[in-house]
């Protein structure tokens, strides 16, 4: 199959998010410890736990309708009140839920992040009475045009449900067929969810089906290719031409794209929260991509708004200035690109 390396600038360039949607309960602890820390100087503060709007596709969505894409987003849209508040949401974010069919009698999972003293989180899925993991099907995604799109997706749809992975792959491939660039979060969360042989797989089908992988952290890069050092995986998962962009940290973001590599540097700033800066990456990047960029700009771009994002106070806030930043990122390509001739 081709490997389209960047969309196009087109008007009628459509972007389509096919993942999960969920609650995030946001517990502070490293904050609550430090506020038991200072009352013994006598300064007493608080902190509050928080029910927020999450999912990898879901606050990806959510930023690209912030950035004014109006992404369409399909998921499996739960029915009961958390679900109905998700959905609210997301439609006043920007984003068109058109696409998504609502199971009236599901339940909405809870993702609750613990927090520590350095602003990094713990997740821990947690299933309500009455509800499940996003689960996909042909019938929920009907709804999807097979037409030229813009498509991205999360390894959050690599659920250990074969029927589903599959469902999802089958899409995938419909889509790629119709001409359109895949886009793939890996996102593996080993740890969480394991990786038995069909979640295995059905990971090694659809980055086969990829235009672009995105990782971040060798942890996601080994679950998928076994290699130790991010530099060998990428070199095995740009083996056929995928691109490849791994993220790691507050350290250069290493690019693959047609057998050269580049090094984007990323930001410095005082992080006030972190949950969901990789999210407002793939967000950064896919709109990017949809204003044409190539993908090294499209990087560039991403990191700026991640930076953005987690220094600034709010959930997922994005900058006002899009147009200079673009400009900014398409310099900051050219200069990562002609560093290596």
């Amino acid at each position: 199959m081709r490997k389209c390396m960047h969309v196009k600038s087109d008007a009628v360039t459509k972007i389509c998010c096919i993942g999960d949607l969920c609650a995030d309960l946001i517990l502070p602890y490293g904050e609550v410890k430090q506020h038991l820390s200072d009352l013994k100087q006598g300064n007493v503060g608080h902190s509050e736990v928080k029910l927020l709007q999450g999912g990898t596709c879901g606050n990806t969505s959510a930023v690209l309708g912030k950035l004014g894409a109006k992404p369409y987003f399909v998921t499996d849209l739960c029915g009961d009140k958390t679900g109905r508040a998700l959905r609210d949401e997301m439609t006043a974010a920007g984003v068109d839920l058109s696409w998504s069919i609502e199971n009236p009698d599901k339940a909405n999972m809870i993702c609750i992040a613990v927090i520590d003293e350095n602003k990094e989180r713990v997740i821990f899925p947690w299933l309500p009475p009455g509800s499940d993991y996003p689960r996909f099907s042909a019938e929920n995604l009907s709804r999807i045009p097979e037409e030229e799109l813009l498509v991205f997706s999360g390894g959050m749809v690599m659920n250990n449900d074969p029927a589903s992975m599959n469902a999802v792959c089958e899409k995938t491939e419909a889509l790629k067929r119709a001409g359109s660039t895949v886009v793939f979060d890996l996102n593996v969360r080993a740890e969480t969810y394991g990786m038995n042989p069909e979640r295995r797989a059905a990971y090694d089908r659809m980055i086969s089906l990829c235009d672009i992988v995105i990782g971040s952290g060798i942890e996601e890069f080994t679950a998928v290719t076994g290699a130790l050092q991010i530099e060998d995986a990428v070199t095995i998962l740009a083996r056929n031409g995928t691109a490849v962009i791994a993220r790691d940290g507050g350290n250069p973001v290493l690019i693959a794209e047609q057998g050269q590599r580049f090094s984007v540097p990323t930001e410095e700033v005082r992080p006030v929260q972190t949950i969901g800066a990789g999210d407002t990456f793939n967000a950064g990047f896919l709109y990017a991509l949809k204003e044409g960029l190539d993908i090294v700009s499209a990087a560039a771009f991403a990191n700026g708004i991640a930076a953005y994002m987690i220094s600034t106070p709010g959930h997922l806030p994005v900058p006002s200035d899009i147009e200079e930043r673009l400009a900014r990122a398409r310099r900051t390509g050219a200069e990562c690109r002609n560093a290596l001739r």
